[in-house]
């Protein structure tokens, strides 16, 4: 850092490796620092990696959770939220491969945040069943909107006509070319009406719309994935909803999970090293190698959550 005088003095600003500030009368040169050190330690690259998978199930799901967030400060977009919520859940470990292919496992994210009471389930896969009572309705498919939504209104407190019930189903699949896993992610819902004669399962997925034991129940084998149920209801410009998280049964998602996930995903980064000078793994490429990606989210603005890192 050096003062300087004369007719440089009034400079400000930048200028290559230069910068130029003014600070009492005076101009003070210093030099920026070029050399950026990216260490790899062990907590520095599971923060990192743990980004890849969120974002993934968050491009999938995204065109289905406008207004999902029902206390959103307006600078913040609803990725923030999403990642807010997820990054401190069970990390999924992609290797860099996974992640520039767009591989994506389907994981147990909260995907809602709102005033409404949650759906509680119990159960997993085709034995999921809701707290939502049905009274003495079977629902097949001769079943009405009206007789559906009659049901839901008459035997639960808290819910009314115009009330909106949404059923989320996010499908694992793996690419049979690639073997790469990804989502398959769909959403159907109903608005609860006294005379809306239309077949509820013309309407909805059936998956989500089915009875057992005088409770709405997911009604079938969809194979690996996740499902939830969502409450909404218009509260003059507002949309309140009810907090939910995906129910999740995912036969690939311990695999993705484990240490051994970890590893394997961790050394397609570069590996860890908390010393620089400690020999890694012979089988783990070094710094030098070129061997480096990013994951980088979309520019969403103020966020609210951290900015995902370069790994």
């Amino acid at each position: 850092m050096a003062i300087l005088k004369g007719i440089v003095s009034r400079l400000t600003g930048s200028a290559g490796n230069l910068t130029f500030r003014r600070q009492g009368g005076a101009t003070i040169l210093s030099e920026k620092n070029t050399n950026v050190t990216n260490t790899r330690t062990a907590a520095q690259q599971k923060h990192r990696m743990k980004w890849a998978n969120v974002i993934q199930m968050y491009k999938g799901i995204s065109p289905l959770l406008n207004q999902a967030f029902e206390n959103k400060p307006a600078r913040v977009s609803d990725y923030n939220m999403f990642t807010k919520l997820n990054l401190q859940r069970e990390p999924v470990y992609l290797t860099k491969a996974e992640v520039t292919a767009g591989a994506c496992v389907v994981a147990p994210y909260q995907i809602t945040l709102g005033s409404l009471p949650s759906i509680e389930v119990e159960g997993t896969g085709a034995d999921g069943v809701t707290d939502i009572s049905l009274g003495d309705l079977t629902i097949s498919g001769t079943t009405t909107v009206a007789e559906f939504s009659n049901a839901v209104v008459t035997n639960n407190l808290g819910w009314n006509y115009g009330d909106q019930l949404s059923f989320f189903s996010i499908l694992q699949r793996i690419n049979s070319a690639t073997m790469m896993p990804y989502g398959v992610f769909t959403a159907t819902e109903v608005v609860l009406s006294r005379s809306n004669n239309a077949l509820l399962w013309d309407c909805v997925n059936p998956a989500g719309f089915a009875s057992k034991g005088g409770f709405l129940a997911h009604g079938t084998d969809e194979g690996d994935g996740a499902y939830c149920w969502v409450h909404s209801r218009k509260n003059k410009s507002k949309t309140l909803t009810s907090t939910q998280v995906l129910v999740c049964s995912n036969a690939i998602f311990e695999d993705y999970t484990s240490p051994e996930a970890y590893d394997r995903a961790v050394n397609t980064y570069g590996g860890e090293s908390d010393v620089f000078l400690a020999p890694k793994s012979v089988d783990t490429p070094s710094a030098g190698s070129g061997n480096e990606g990013t994951v980088t989210p979309p520019d969403q603005g103020d966020d609210g959550a951290d900015e995902e890192p370069t790994v």
